[in-house]
């Protein structure tokens, strides 16, 4: 039977599994939904452990013995010490881009150029950038952090933006890869489902005139005719949005915004831990009894928990 075991680099101290680790817990939450990843680890007495600062770097490794993989690299945010164990808290390096706030205009740019840049301005490393959709003229203001302008381009284009565990900022649509496979009675300890109902069946998005008779890449703005896209029927919902300046970007848009809305079924599943599976990878269910719960999934959250009591274990949250 592998026995679990983990390897954590916080500033210049490392701590490893043994007899005479200080290490009680650690807990990493990764989650495509939420700004930025997070880790907690619980150390109890240790002469080691009280040299922790904020502000240190951290690189955390989980798995089994002899096969260790990283689940998150980033920086301590609060140290908490108590009577007989000290608590350490911290985020990814999406933090950079929390924390950056520009003014910028840009001209005959994609989404996925813009994303680089912000990135760059942060000292965020990219991986897979997109372009995505084009922009005639596109502006960033101070009034939202990088980030935010980065998932509100995400959502304009239908991408997903996450970090991965080697702190690389994606920006991309979700691809199929070949799926990790979950058995119940095998893999699976515990899994769950969400259903959600909407009433809104369609899509309109409304932008500013008039390049969608002049060309995407005018930068004028005369004519009173309207920039719409729409996308589904029925009870639709209407979107205004003055970066959208042509009739094919208006209905990419819209067609996206739709896509989204129609993501209705996703669950979690919690497994023995398996540090394989990453936020954007695909996953496939098997042998549940509710057959919604097999298929399938995209990842959209993984927490991984390494405890002395209770073992290793990951809970994987997904989409259809």
């Amino acid at each position: 039977m592998l026995r679990p075991t983990y390897k954590i680099q916080i500033g210049s101290e490392t701590f490893e599994s043994g007899l005479r680790s200080p290490v009680i817990s650690v807990k990493v939450n990764l989650d495509m939904d939420i700004p930025a990843d997070s880790f907690e680890i619980i150390f109890g007495e240790g002469n080691k452990s009280f040299k922790i600062a904020e502000g240190d770097d951290v690189s955390i490794q989980l798995g089994y013995e002899g096969s260790l993989e990283d689940v998150i690299t980033g920086v301590v945010d609060n140290v908490e010490p108590g009577l007989a164990e000290i608590r350490v808290t911290g985020l990814n390096y999406v933090v950079k881009l929390l924390a950056l706030r520009a003014d910028q205009l840009y001209e005959s740019q994609s989404a996925g150029g813009i994303v680089s840049d912000l990135a760059n301005k942060a000292g965020v490393s990219t991986g897979d950038i997109s372009d995505g959709l084009g922009f005639a003229m596109y502006v960033i203001d101070n009034n939202k952090n990088a980030y935010e302008h980065i998932c509100e381009l995400a959502e304009k284009c239908g991408f997903d933006v996450y970090m991965t565990n080697e702190s690389k900022l994606l920006f991309k649509e979700y691809e199929r890869e070949q799926p990790h496979i979950l058995e119940y009675g095998k893999d699976v300890i515990q899994a769950d489902l969400q259903e959600e109902k909407s009433s809104v069946v369609g899509v309109v998005v409304q932008g500013e005139s008039p390049s969608s008779f002049k060309g995407a890449d005018t930068s004028h703005w005369l004519t009173k005719r309207q920039v719409e896209g729409m996308a589904g029927s029925g009870a639709r919902l209407l979107i205004q949005d003055p970066t959208v300046r042509d009739k094919d970007t208006a209905e990419k848009v819209a067609k996206a915004r739709m896509d989204a809305l129609a993501r209705l079924v996703s669950g979690t599943v919690k497994i023995v831990g398996k540090t394989e599976v990453k936020l954007g990878d695909t996953i496939e269910i098997r042998g549940m009894k509710n057959s919604k719960m097999n298929g399938e999934f995209q990842v959209r959250s993984v927490e991984h928990y390494l405890g002395k009591t209770t073992g290793f274990t990951t809970v994987i949250g997904w989409r259809k």
